[in-house]
């Protein structure tokens, strides 16, 4: 790996990784309002918006709001990608860096999306009972909640 230009490749990598993790929470926040999993969202209900001037409130449902908010974040990326090319130099991050950037933002927008999602929903959802294992149960908890009530049940199965 000769980077004789080791600014440029910095830049271009925080570019590459930073358009990935948005992209990558946009598609994640879509995929968790069609499925349905409350737990993962970061706009949980429905959203109320009221313009400025107007005193009329927009009500806007969750599957909406994902649909808005992958647009907002989806699109640019997907824009800035088309012409990535021609902004930049080629040839400067090589296909396996290119994928591992891409691994490494895919996983931290994955572990965001966990953690601030657990954050925001923390209260809303903390008295539901998990119906399902595994990835249903995100439907009606937190992955936070989900994790500790995991770990409480290894426990008292082992103690």
């Amino acid at each position: 790996m000769d980077k004789t230009n080791l600014p440029a490749f910095a830049t271009l990598v925080w570019e590459y990784s930073l358009l990935v993790f948005i992209a990558g929470l946009g598609v994640l926040q879509v995929a968790a309002a069609y499925g349905g999993f409350r737990g993962l969202l970061i706009a949980p209900g429905e959203v109320r918006v009221r313009p400025f001037p107007s005193r009329r409130i927009f009500t806007i449902s969750r599957e909406a709001f994902g649909g808005i908010f992958a647009a907002v974040t989806i699109t640019p990326s997907l824009v800035d990608f088309f012409f990535w090319n021609r902004r930049n130099e080629t040839g400067i991050i090589e296909g396996a860096e290119q994928a591992g950037f891409f691994v490494l933002a895919m996983a931290s927008a994955v572990a965001f999306t966990f953690l601030f999602s657990s954050l925001i929903n923390h209260w809303r959802l903390r008295r539901n009972e998990a119906r399902g294992t595994g990835l249903e149960a995100l439907k009606d908890i937190t992955w936070a909640q989900a994790v500790m009530r995991s770990l409480a049940r290894m426990r008292r199965g082992l103690g």
